[in-house]
């Protein structure tokens, strides 16, 4: 069942569905911040963000080493998912134990005014969560990326309709919107084991609970692993931070901005989602390096031209999709969206020494990045509030791709003009398709 697309094909199957989906989380943010408030915002935020940390620390990094063992074909399916299955059990069940520790006896630092009840209804999200990323990853490691998106966007689709359910025809406010997080993750989760078992004909008896291959997954996600909680907690410690200091309702207003910045990065990460799995599936270092140097250069002006465009029309989006109450929104994400834009980068870029077998080259820069945002947002947030966060954050992401340059130089041996400035066959290539487009639109 592995899939044979060209790079092309997949990454436009990808992108399309990734539209669909960024379609999909703007209208369950609108229909939240416009529901809850900023306030109700901020603690549904705040709530959601225990599991979504729980996860991240506690997966070990076995996603990623089920895409590039999978891609390697140096495990069957069978054997991954069932894998994957009692990992994923194991680990959600110590989550939730830790998640209620933190629920019962912490929460008061960095989850002032978001309710221990709604905390501990969270946790129930983690089975699904967790068995949701582990089986996700074995369809990307298939290079399956229509599957794999579709998936995706149930997710947002489920969460988006339990949202108005329970919030705009029940009216049952921050409740209704934590249950709906909950089911959204089920639905995925049954969503995903029929696809198993109805188009890849998995059976629980086929598969083989692996020993050796259990360690070398670990060994292997753990470098991984590292790096992604790092990168994590680079996106969401500002988030934490804004709670200690300040109150929900800023924590709504900055959540907000940084949403709608994220669903720009969300472009770059449907690359990065194709990439990783080629890059580990090719041997050939030319042309490991001549995908990735096109797919950066290129994307590079078209996220500089987006960035611009957002720049320019942030006021006029937050007030039409928003309202009022948002008005801090639209300052803030022009703060942020240098930032989001040097993210884009910096994740095609980390994605491909990813899957080099390299990733403890990016654990190194995200361990500096975190240490180094946290400190910058503590010295600025209680000296300008969200804004010091945004600021934080944009400067955070612009030095991580800085550095990210350097290194992917060095590990590739590539010129910085290679990946970094368009070159005369992207011109051509261009004008190739324009003539392309004009020629269909001018056969209809």
């Amino acid at each position: 069942m592995r899939a044979r697309n060209s790079f092309a094909k997949d990454s436009f199957i990808t992108i399309t569905r990734q539209f669909t989906s960024i379609l999909l989380g703007m209208l369950l943010l609108i229909v939240l911040a416009r529901f809850l408030g900023p306030s109700g915002q901020g603690q549904y935020t705040l709530v959601i963000l225990l599991p979504q940390l729980l996860m991240t620390f506690m997966n070990l990094g076995v996603n990623t080493s089920t895409i590039y063992y999978v891609s390697r074909e140096e495990i069957d399916v069978d054997s991954a998912v069932k894998n994957n299955l009692y990992i994923g059990v194991f680990l959600s069940f110590v989550s939730i134990l830790i998640g209620m520790v933190i629920a019962f006896f912490f929460s008061d630092r960095f989850f002032e005014e978001a309710s221990t009840t709604f905390l501990l209804l969270s946790l129930i999200a983690l089975p699904f969560m967790f068995l949701n990323i582990y089986f996700q990853t074995v369809f990307q490691g298939l290079q399956q990326f229509g599957v794999f998106n579709t998936i995706l966007i149930i997710t947002q689709l489920g969460t988006l309709f339990f949202v108005c359910l329970f919030i705009i025809v029940l009216d049952y406010g921050l409740t209704g919107a934590v249950v709906a997080f909950i089911l959204g993750h089920l639905i995925t989760t049954v969503s995903i084991v029929y696809i198993l078992y109805a188009k890849f004909g998995f059976r629980y008896e086929k598969g083989a609970f692996n020993l050796s291959y259990f360690k070398k997954s670990v060994l292997f996600g753990l470098k991984a692993h590292i790096s992604n909680v790092m990168s994590f907690l680079n996106y969401r410690i500002d988030l934490l931070l804004l709670g200690y200091f300040l109150n929900p309702a800023a924590v709504g207003v900055y959540v907000t901005a940084v949403n709608i910045g994220e669903r720009i990065s969300i472009l770059s990460q449907s690359l990065s989602t194709v990439l990783l799995p080629r890059i580990a599936s090719v041997d050939d270092e030319r042309d490991r390096n001549r995908v990735t140097s096109i797919l950066t250069r290129n994307f590079l002006v078209f996220v500089l031209l987006l960035t611009i465009g957002v720049f320019f029309f942030a006021d006029w989006v937050i007030d039409l999709l928003f309202g009022v109450r948002y008005e801090k929104s639209s300052s803030l994400l022009k703060w942020l969206i240098p930032g989001v834009a040097a993210l884009s980068i910096d994740r095609l870029l980390s994605n491909d020494i990813a899957g080099r077998g390299k990733p403890e080259v990016n654990m190194y820069v995200s361990l500096f990045n975190v240490l180094f945002n946290v400190g910058l947002n503590i010295y600025l947030i209680p000296l300008y509030g969200v804004v010091g966060a945004a600021v934080a954050t944009t400067t955070t992401y612009i030095l991580s791709l800085i550095i990210k340059i350097y290194l992917y130089k060095k590990v590739t041996s590539s010129n910085y003009r290679s990946f970094l400035l368009i070159q005369r066959d992207d011109l051509y290539l261009y004008s190739n398709l324009f003539k392309q487009l004009k020629t269909k639109m001018a056969d209809r």
